[in-house]
């Protein structure tokens, strides 16, 4: 099988390129299919201005001049994402290709507006492609709306293998038994929206009620400096600490020295891959069911959801885990073997490739 996938610059922090880098090692470990990445975007690009108009041409030669039995796009529901990975789909179709759509990020404020104009867009485009993935079946649920008859599956992101070498859950569990301060982790791009601001203030609530706790707060983003000066203002710098953005051999201790990961998010969610690396280093956690985490997370077992982005109702999900000990540990070895059968990059990439099988004929 002969697949062009397309792609973000592989470098950039964003989540479809953390995707691929933890999945495309094993799709390419397979002797039956050959991948073709194709970058878009104006990332690192040194023709900024005019990369829309180039990922068209670049992306039209491509399908023109070799032999692809699928097409891999990878849209974003946002405007800019919309009309380009929908020409994408477009000009596949007219070259007769089978095309694969895989929504990533969902933002339920554009679909709702996708009328006039954008939905004819999407009947001449999105429409035509033969099967589609995503993360959240309430995704699935919207797509059907539009009339979408095609194959829609479910599938998660992928937790990189690579980040959990050396990793005992076992010497985890024992380290948090004998730990006297419980240290808690936000780990995200921080926007505001993200819900770090509430996190922090969670964690100041049980500070002032006498909890031992540590705060770490890690990622960057606009709303960084804000944040740094919101801690300053708190004077509690001796609990709380602002990490920046951790990638490698700094991301996977930041996971295995923490205990409960807090992620109260209320942005547009689709699978928010930082819970699921939380799971498979043990962490319980907190957070909302937004995107496709109301699919499998169960409440009481991996953690607690919340229903709002409330400081109080925060701090009691965190005081749930830190009131009965036995349940914690518990919780920390259920996410952790749950993350190890479901989530891990070589799992997700087989459940890729068998999709890949279905929609290729099997005369190729």
């Amino acid at each position: 099988m002969q697949i062009l996938i397309t792609i973000p610059n592989l470098k950039d922090p964003g989540g479809v390129a953390s995707y691929y880098n933890s999945i495309l090692p094993y799709l390419h470990t397979s002797c039956d299919i050959n991948i073709i990445t194709h970058q878009i975007g104006s990332s690192h690009s040194k023709f900024s201005l005019f990369h829309s108009v180039l990922d068209q041409f670049r992306f039209i030669k491509k399908i023109i001049f070799q032999r692809f039995d699928i097409v891999h796009i990878n849209p974003s529901l946002n405007f800019k994402s919309y009309l380009r990975d929908g020409l994408f789909t477009f000009w596949a179709k007219i070259m007769k290709k089978n095309v694969l759509v895989f929504f990533h990020g969902w933002e339920d404020y554009f679909f709702n507006n996708i009328s006039g104009l954008l939905n004819f867009f999407f009947n001449m485009t999105y429409k035509k492609a033969d099967l589609f993935i995503v993360l959240a079946s309430d995704f699935r649920t919207k797509l059907r709306s539009k009339g979408i008859t095609q194959p829609i599956q479910l599938m998660t992101t992928a937790v990189d293998e690579v980040l959990m070498q050396d990793f005992s859950i076992e010497t985890k569990i024992d380290h948090m038994k004998l730990s006297g301060c419980s240290r808690i982790l936000f780990l995200s791009r921080l926007e505001k929206e993200k819900g770090f601001f509430e996190s922090i203030d969670a964690c100041k609530l049980l500070v002032d009620q006498g909890y031992d706790i540590y705060l770490t707060v890690a990622g960057d983003g606009p709303a960084k400096q804000e944040a740094e000066n919101y801690l300053r203002e708190l004077g509690l710098q001796h609990r709380f600490k602002m990490a920046g953005y951790v990638k490698g051999r700094n991301k996977q201790e930041t996971f295995a020295n923490h205990d409960i990961f807090c992620f109260p998010t209320n942005f547009g969610e689709g699978m928010p891959n930082a819970v699921l690396e939380a799971m498979a280093f043990g962490m319980p956690v907190v957070t909302r069911a937004v995107g496709g985490l109301k699919d499998f997370f169960e409440n009481g077992k991996m953690g607690y959801l919340v229903e709002t982005t409330n400081p109080e109702e925060i701090a009691c999900g965190l005081k749930n885990l830190l009131d009965n000990e036995q349940n914690y540990y518990s919780i920390s070895e259920y996410n952790y073997n749950y993350a190890q059968e479901h989530f891990m990059a070589s799992k997700v990439a087989a459940k890729l490739y068998n999709l890949y099988e279905q929609l290729t004929p099997s005369d190729t």
